[in-house]
């Protein structure tokens, strides 16, 4: 156990050497306790917004893959000519509203670019509003809560709060208010309605997401939409192709790693103190490697100390 602490030392201050964030092997435990909660007071006055904000993406998307879905060959009766009807299935809908709500899929990208404004205080939110208020919201005076959306494509928001309240009402439009999801993967699947219908269809009948008053907001915490370049939805994405195939990674910092190395020294039975200890020793061992190895080089030793030609074309 001793060799394998030094081992994971070891890795642990090279990523820190380096200057860079690491992609830990784990449990993801740390990860899932730094995932943001939901601002609970907030759901209530964003409900429609957010529904009709998942019908326009999943109807959008829906018709996406439609048209990029290849024709197949089908025989309607024995003897009649054969035709060519879309490989579209109803379980390429139901893959897409099982991805709407999750940032690090496709269909739930939307979820990035989205801003959580008061309107009763100056703040300029980032984008514009899903849904203006109405002439008597305005006159009444009150303070609602709006979700702006920015352009797709550029920078995204950093997740946060705000973010992870959007995606539990989404959550809960999905799991929840909908009762049974085949009410709109049929209706989509056969193309029956245009996104304005879909809408009216989510948010009004299956669901009664919007057609009453908006809530008005209490006071609360407002976040500002802090910009993180687009990689960091590549990195995620990449992350999640992984866990679908059966390779789940979490990412960690350097912080992280280091905390988590001491919580399994002293599952072993090191105080805190014992374990600074050995890792004052492990990077005093490691400066003094990289110390020989940079005097090596400096005083011309360079030659490789084996035989490049020994075992040429043994594999």
């Amino acid at each position: 156990m001793a060799r394998l602490l030094v081992a994971l030392a070891l890795t642990t201050l090279s990523n820190a050497q380096i200057g860079m964030e690491g992609m830990g092997m784990g449990s993801g435990r740390r990860q899932r306790d730094k995932e943001p909660l939901a601002f609970k007071a907030d759901l209530p006055c964003i409900k429609c917004d957010v529904c009709e904000i998942v019908a326009s993406e999943v109807y959008r998307e829906v018709e996406k893959q439609r048209d990029a879905a290849p024709m197949t060959v089908k025989n309607t009766k024995p003897g009649a000519p054969k035709v060519q009807v879309s490989s579209f299935s109803e379980a390429d809908v139901s893959a897409v509203l099982e991805g709407v709500c999750n940032r690090r899929k496709e269909p739930g990208e939307w979820l990035w670019y989205v801003d959580l404004v008061e309107t009763a205080k100056s703040v300029f939110g980032t984008g514009a509003p899903w849904r203006g208020l109405t002439k008597k919201e305005k006159a009444s005076g009150k303070n609602y809560l709006q979700v702006y959306r920015t352009q797709r494509g550029g920078d995204i928001r950093k997740w946060d709060r705000e973010s992870a309240t959007v995606k539990r009402s989404c959550d809960l439009l999905l799991d929840d208010d909908v009762g049974d999801l085949e009410d709109i993967v049929v209706p989509l699947w056969r193309g029956l309605k245009d996104e304005k219908e879909f809408k009216k269809l989510l948010c009004r009948e299956t669901t009664s997401r919007c057609g009453k008053e908006r809530k008005a907001v209490k006071e609360r915490e407002d976040l500002e939409f802090n910009r993180q370049e687009k990689t960091l939805l590549d990195t995620e994405r990449m992350m999640e192709n992984m866990k679908d195939q059966g390779m789940p990674m979490v990412m960690q910092s350097r912080e992280d790693m280091m905390e988590e190395l001491y919580e399994q020294m002293e599952a072993e039975g090191l105080s805190r103190e014992e374990a600074d200890a050995f890792m004052e020793s492990v990077q005093g061992g490691s400066a003094a490697e990289e110390e020989s190895v940079d005097e090596a080089f400096s005083a011309g030793t360079q030659e490789p100390d084996y035989d490049e030609d020994e075992g040429e074309g043994e594999l």
